[in-house]
């Protein structure tokens, strides 16, 4: 008998419902329905901080869901969300402000303290997470610093996943989703719980962390009648369960949107000084693995040139931006799509202009080469990431996973092929959906284990096979030590 099951999959950009209807063997899926997610994050609010437009996102959710219970007898609903962001409950069990977006300036001065009191190597020992900003630790350290009682009055942290399924399900959670929670900066990697220890140390307020619990658990009925669980709450959790490896096979894969995540999945925490150096996250899978992965920015980069493009006249969309990217000149300027200056610049092209210039570089002087420098920027990222993670771990690798919606961009995908020197096996486009629906079989029991889920992936959808231009082999190394020593003055 078929089984449909609904997954709601939301990025920094926008949020779809996504139906998955399970024969048996493979899964077909539909879009129930997509909507913006940006909201009041676009600015900052009155308070000067960037928030979520949380209960139009609510809305819209909670339409999709009727829509799809009217139309179909639903086996679950789940969701995922881009990680590290949360909203604070009351006891009264009500939702105490927005919640904050990761994109928020102040989270810097927030961790700025914090590695005052703590050095970046003990910070990096206690959690094995890469140092970034907007992590969930400096979030609770700016509101510590901005808005004391409002900790105070906080009874439950909840995720941003946990916190939309609860309002699909009508009352607060009690838990927290184990790969969203392992985004915070917050969990011990050894043990999966959360580090009490160095909260104290931090002095920092924990009263309000709730247990953890795994994928697949359930947190109640919608008013519907259909079973709200917990996927792989952080959406690159539920990418890489999609990822249609094939055992035999030394495999890294990148979740490419909005940000790009490279890794590999490794059975225990890489918490060695040379990661921290690498600046390498141990996040949690689905299957309670480690996935060692760095933050890479991803097609915000793109994104945020067209926002700009825009508002100067010029209108494009993604594809006609790839097409003038592709015919730009191949040994352009390029940056360093990791660093922190691109995560909310004012604007996109004059910090990439001025980021070529400290480096020496001609910065790119037209549309078509400002998104070639984002597009060979990215693919320069990916080859050092795959170069570092190899040097950690003792491991080459032999084919690059990409999926998600990035899989979309052909260009990237085989500029990443030629740089990093090994197959890209591009597909499915629609992962993070598929992960989520995969990880609500197995806790369901419409499949008996994991592995039976990636064969069910596997059967499902046909990826696309980018093999790397021998011919860009010495022109991607020339650029990468051109570029190591520009970024070292």
């Amino acid at each position: 008998m078929n089984q449909t099951f609904l997954a709601f999959d939301l990025g920094a950009e926008s949020g779809r419902g996504v139906l998955a209807e399970f024969d048996g063997q493979k899964l077909t899926l539909s879009e129930a329905g997509r909507f913006p997610t940006t909201g009041d994050a676009k600015e900052p609010g009155p308070d000067g901080v960037w928030r979520w437009d949380y209960r139009e996102i609510v809305s819209q959710i909670r339409g999709i869901l009727k829509a799809a219970e009217a139309d179909h007898k639903l086996s679950g609903v789940a969701v995922d969300t881009w990680g590290v962001d949360f909203g604070l409950i009351d006891a009264a069990g009500e939702l105490i402000e927005d919640p904050a977006c990761y994109r928020d300036a102040s989270h810097g001065a927030a961790m700025d303290e914090t590695l005052g009191r703590m050095s970046g190597e003990d910070l990096w020992a206690e959690t094995g997470i890469q140092l970034m900003p907007f992590n969930t630790l400096f979030q609770v350290r700016a509101i510590q610093k901005r808005s004391p009682d409002v900790l105070a009055k906080a009874a439950r942290l909840l995720f941003m996943p946990d916190l939309l399924a609860s309002a699909l399900v009508g009352n607060p959670a009690g838990a927290s989703e184990l790969t969203i929670a392992s985004t915070s900066q917050m969990l011990d990697p050894r043990t999966q719980t959360w580090n009490t220890r160095l909260l104290d140390r931090l002095g920092l307020p924990y009263h309000f962390l709730q247990p953890i619990v795994k994928p697949g658990a359930t947190y109640g009925t919608t008013p519907g009648g259909t079973v709200v669980r917990a996927t792989g709450g952080h959406d690159t959790a539920s990418a890489v369960a999609a990822v249609p490896a094939i055992d035999g096979k030394t495999w890294a894969y990148i979740s490419s949107g909005t940000w790009s995540l490279l890794g590999i999945e490794s059975e225990t925490p890489v918490l060695g000084l040379d990661a921290y150096k690498m600046g390498l996250s141990n996040e949690i899978g689905v299957r309670g693995a480690t996935r060692l992965l760095k933050n890479i920015m991803g097609l915000w980069l793109v994104q945020e040139c067209r926002r700009s493009l825009a508002r100067a006249g010029r209108e494009y969309d993604y594809a006609t931006l790839t097409m003038l990217a592709a015919g730009a000149p191949p040994d352009g300027p390029v940056v360093d799509a990791t660093h922190h200056r691109f995560l909310a610049p004012a604007d996109m092209p004059t910090e990439l202009r001025a980021a070529c210039i400290e480096t020496g570089q001609t910065p790119p002087s037209g549309d078509a080469e400002l998104i070639r420098c984002c597009l060979d920027s990215l693919a320069l990222a990916y080859r050092r990431t795959l170069h570092a993670i190899e040097g950690v771990v003792g491991t080459k690798f032999e084919v690059l996973h990409i999926v998600g919606g990035g899989t979309k961009n052909l260009l990237l995908n085989q500029l990443a092929a030629d740089a990093c020197g090994i197959p890209v096996v591009a597909g499915p486009g629609e992962a993070t959906a598929v992960g989520n629906v995969l990880t609500q079989m197995v806790g369901s029991g419409a499949v008996a284990s994991w592995e039976e889920a990636r064969q069910v992936c596997r059967n499902s959808f046909d990826p696309e096979t980018f093999l790397p231009n021998a011919a860009t082999r010495s022109e991607w190394l020339a650029r990468e030590e051109s570029f190591a020593r520009a970024t070292a003055n």
